[in-house]
């Protein structure tokens, strides 16, 4: 009997913890503000008939590829030139600003308005349109 009682009251506990704890549901700017991003991916709709026909990531140079981009809370955007610099003379980091506009759904970095593909703790995509139906996808992972 005592071990049935023991068992019972352990059980009552786990449920009890089980049903204080709150699930925290994780918003878009903890998700795009923890960690740093990097750029793995850009392509190009050069034509407006709604396919990324044109690679652009393909033709980037190694010194662009390894920068990485930590958007801090507050509305700061640090882009880190990464181990090596295009030009020697560049400063290391640079910083620019970013908001979220139309209830989340965009991302303003500096004055581009970037509609958001693909916002989660892994991935960031998003694309730029440049009008007549031409448009860019950049897309980041999280380091």
């Amino acid at each position: 009997m005592r071990l049935k009682t023991t068992i019972t009251a352990t059980c009552l506990i786990f449920l009890l913890a089980a049903c204080n704890k709150k699930d925290h549901t994780v918003s878009k700017t903890e998700m795009l503000t923890t960690g740093s991003w990097k750029l793995t991916g850009a392509e190009s709709d050069d034509d407006g008939n709604g396919t990324y026909e044109t690679n652009d990531y393909a033709i980037f140079p190694a010194c662009f590829t390894d920068n990485f981009y930590v958007f801090k809370t507050g509305g700061q955007l640090v882009m880190d030139e990464g181990v090596s610099k295009c030009d020697q003379m560049d400063p290391q980091t640079e910083t620019s600003s970013w908001s979220f506009v139309a209830n989340e759904t965009e991302l303003v970095i500096d004055a581009d308005n970037y509609e958001i593909k693909v916002l989660n703790n892994t991935t960031l995509k998003l694309k730029l349109d440049y009008g007549a139906g031409r448009s860019s996808q950049i897309t980041f992972i999280k380091r």
